[in-house]
């Protein structure tokens, strides 16, 4: 490729080399396709087949793919941007190569009416009872949530009402990709119920303005999240198109398609971008892109009724239809400052000293910008050794992939017999330490044993108090119990319970144990109580007796045999039923009754 002038500037980059966010971020997107197969179960078949030959059919279309959404594939082309001023293109950098994304490929992808506004139309419709029926505000565009609500009772709706929330859904899904929250402008609504005004309308342009203006919005190194307009998935089916070796190798492509978003099933298999280039540039000497679709050079912009473009992008894209483009262009000159896409800025140079205090910041921050393109002319000499080291590296980078295998063997062993002996040193010292660590804990162990032994008596454990006092004491006793540690040498004492004596254990040993003698009481003789000459001595023994539990015992029985006599109730008058009241007739019952 002839190069350009080296004087011509073209858009730098958003974010500095080395410093592209990364995909740490989770990237949200309104398209979900998913969302279209309710809407299907509900409107019938002759109404969804009317709704894919309509003039949004394509998304319809898609959904019917086997199409496989990947976030990771577009970030890494949304984070590697151009910073350019136009509001209705995007420029992205693989490498050296930039890529458009502009209304032209949006509609080469999509196949939808991409043609400019008609601004001299006059159109409108009664749209006031539709918007009653479906419950939405009649100065306002409906919410796909108020469209939801639609589909348990649109069975039995007319067959031109039920197109018409179809057609809505597709605006809301697949045209904006706004939020289920979010309203449709009412204007472009009610275009639903003219179904001429509705397929000349050019939707593909409202649709690629939705989701461009989205991408310009973002900020891609700030937040956890960020948010994405529109038909999102135009942006993967143009990398596929765009970088033909991701296509071939990620984008498992559908043959004999005719619309390009209809002709890449997809996939989330994770790319390594340096790999990838790598490849691509020892197999090819650069990396294939279609940088744009190619138009007449009067044509090179779509029309969008703006100024004149900025010189800037407007020289490279007349260098890429010329055939010059400079792609070493972006490999010296410093990028933009992400913060500042919406104004003139220009590459800023590497400061000659580092503390700054704040006036000086301040005084930076209100240079013009013709006066910084001045001092990008008088760059340091810091700069061009940056840009020599830069050189260096990638030339280092082109001379390792061409490596011979012999020296990367001999590298390789080189670097494993150093990582070795290393490890080696580290584990005889590691070795020497827990070494000497052990002795010290050993002489430790050896004090504290000796102290134990001069506390605790050896026959602590089998001294006949213990055994007193659990004869005499309800109480657990307690012992002294030596026990073998995983230590050779060094046993353990410890203080356990004594276990108690199991009286049924003892009666089977009875054999064994001596028998306690019983005190035998003496035979009295029991007195006759009516007898009137008892003595002393036979008194004592009736007290004796009296005293005797076997006595009381059988006394106990004999009265607990007895039953008690029952007693018949006494039948008493109250006062009233008592003299003076004996004349009353019932007094008399009741005296009568009583016997009285």
């Amino acid at each position: 490729m002839a190069s350009s002038s080296d004087n011509r500037k073209y858009p730098p980059r958003l974010y500095p080399i080395g410093k592209t966010p990364a995909q740490n971020r989770s990237m949200n997107h309104n398209c979900f396709l998913g969302n279209l197969q309710t809407l299907k179960e509900n409107v019938g078949k002759d109404v969804w087949d009317e709704l894919r030959e309509s003039a949004v059919g394509v998304i319809i279309k898609l959904k019917e793919l086997d199409y496989t959404w990947s976030a990771k594939h577009v970030h890494y082309f949304l984070a590697n941007q151009l910073a350019i001023q136009s509001s209705h293109e995007v420029w992205s950098l693989i490498v050296d190569q930039p890529m458009r994304f502009s209304l032209y490929e949006f509609e080469d992808i999509t196949r939808l009416n991409c043609d400019p506004y008609d601004t001299e139309e006059q159109w409108d419709v009664a749209h006031e009872d539709f918007w009653l029926k479906m419950k939405v505000p009649i100065s306002e565009g409906p919410k796909f949530n108020e469209l939801q609500a639609l589909f348990s009772v649109i069975g039995n709706w007319p067959r031109e009402e039920r197109v018409m929330v179809g057609l809505l859904c597709l605006l809301c899904i697949g045209i904006f990709g706004i939020s289920s929250n979010s309203r449709i402008p009412l204007d472009l609504a009610k275009r639903v119920m003219d179904p001429a005004a509705f397929q000349r309308y050019p939707w593909g342009r409202v649709g690629f303005t939705s989701l461009v203006d989205s991408i310009k919005m973002v900020t891609y190194e700030v937040g956890k999240s960020y948010t994405l307009h529109g038909c999102v998935h135009a942006l993967l089916i143009w990398i596929y198109e765009s970088v033909p070796g991701l296509g071939e190798l990620y984008g498992n492509r559908i043959e004999e398609a005719e619309d390009p978003l209809l002709s890449w099933h997809g996939s989330r298999q994770r790319i390594n971008f340096l790999n990838f280039c790598a490849q691509e540039k020892k197999k090819y000497q650069k990396i294939r892109v279609r940088h744009m679709i190619v138009k007449a050079m009067e044509d090179r912009y779509p029309k969008w009724g703006e100024d004149e473009p900025p010189e800037e992008l407007d020289n490279m894209i007349v260098d890429i239809l010329n055939d010059q483009l400079n792609d070493k262009f972006w490999e010296v000159v410093p990028p933009t400052n992400p913060l500042k896409r919406k104004t003139h800025v220009t590459a800023p140079s590497v400061p000659d000293r580092v503390d700054e205090s704040p006036s000086t910041k301040r005084k930076k921050r209100k240079e013009t910008a013709s006066e910084m393109e001045e001092s990008h002319n008088d760059m340091p000499t810091i700069n061009i050794t940056i840009q020599k080291l830069l050189e260096a590296v990638n030339n280092l980078s082109g001379r390792l992939e061409t490596m011979d295998v012999s020296v990367a063997e001999r590298v390789s062993k080189t670097l494993e017999a150093s990582v070795q002996a290393q490890m080696e040193a580290r584990m005889g010292l590691f070795e020497t330490e827990l070494k000497n660590k052990m002795a010290i804990l050993q002489e430790e162990i050896n004090v504290l044993k000796g102290k134990d032994n001069e506390k605790i008596p050896s026959d602590a454990g089998n001294s006949k108090a213990h055994d007193e006092d659990e004869a005499c004491s309800n109480t657990m006793s307690w012992m002294v119990q030596t026990k073998k540690s995983s230590v050779d040498g060094l046993p353990i004492q410890r203080v356990v319970k004594k276990e108690k004596k199991n009286k049924k254990m003892m009666a089977v040993k009875i054999d064994e144990v001596p028998l306690k003698k019983v005190k035998i009481e003496k035979p009295f003789a029991i007195p006759h109580l009516n007898d009137q000459s008892v003595s002393s001595e036979g008194w004592e023994s009736h007290l004796k007796w009296q005293k005797s539990v076997k006595c009381r015992l059988a006394l106990e029985a004999i009265a607990s045999s007895l039953e008690e006599p029952t007693r018949k109730r006494r039948t008493q008058l109250t006062k009233t039923q008592m003299p003076p009241y004996v004349g009353n007739s019932t007094v008399k019952l009741r005296m009568s009754s009583c016997g009285v």
